[in-house]
């Protein structure tokens, strides 16, 4: 494309009429190189076709979207006169009620329980209690055992460990002298 150059001129110079005839030759000429240009252009994208080739594809897609559109809309009612939607909300309020109803029956037989039958519901919390207590009874007997015998079980473990090593130092040792006999 063409570019600009500006006519230079500030308030304190004033442009001569043969400055401003020159400005206007160099506009013109500019128009010219510009019209022819753009005339190339135009000729070149209708030779090759490609406005065509746009225009097609533009058509092409606007009419995939119209085919699909109408695909979707029939499978939509297709669907709404089936009447799969109003059946599974039908199921759906159904399930609701049928919850509520059970959490109600569940409710009212916990609330029969301690009515029906109090010395079992006293017998079971005495029972639960007894069961806490020896279990907690329990627990505390074998902490109070490791407790007393863990510092036992720690010199023993320090004994055999230096014991081990000992050996173990030995048999190194021995081991370390053979090989140094063999490389003689």
């Amino acid at each position: 494309m063409a570019t600009r150059n500006r006519a230079k001129s500030s308030t304190s110079e004033e442009l001569t009429s043969d400055q401003v005839a020159e400005n206007m030759k160099e506009a013109a000429k500019k128009i010219r190189e510009t019209s022819r240009a753009i005339r190339e252009s135009v000729k070149t994208l209708h030779e090759s076709g490609a406005i065509q080739e746009m225009a097609d594809a533009t058509h092409e897609a606007a009419l995939t979207a119209r085919d699909t559109t109408r695909g979707i809309r029939d499978t939509v009612k297709d669907v709404e006169k089936s009447g799969v939607v109003s059946d599974t909300a039908k199921a759906m309020d159904e399930a609701a009620a049928a919850a509520a109803e059970t959490a109600r029956a569940a409710k009212g037989t916990a609330l029969q329980l301690p009515k029906g039958a109090p010395k079992t519901r006293k017998m079971v919390k005495r029972g639960a209690r007894h069961a806490t207590r020896e279990a907690n009874a329990e627990g505390h007997q074998a902490k109070r055992v490791i407790n007393r015998t863990a510092p036992k079980v720690k010199r023993k473990v320090k004994k055999l460990a230096k014991k081990a090593s000992r050996t173990t130092t030995k048999r190194t040792s021995i081991a370390n002298k053979r090989r140094q006999g063999r490389k003689r």
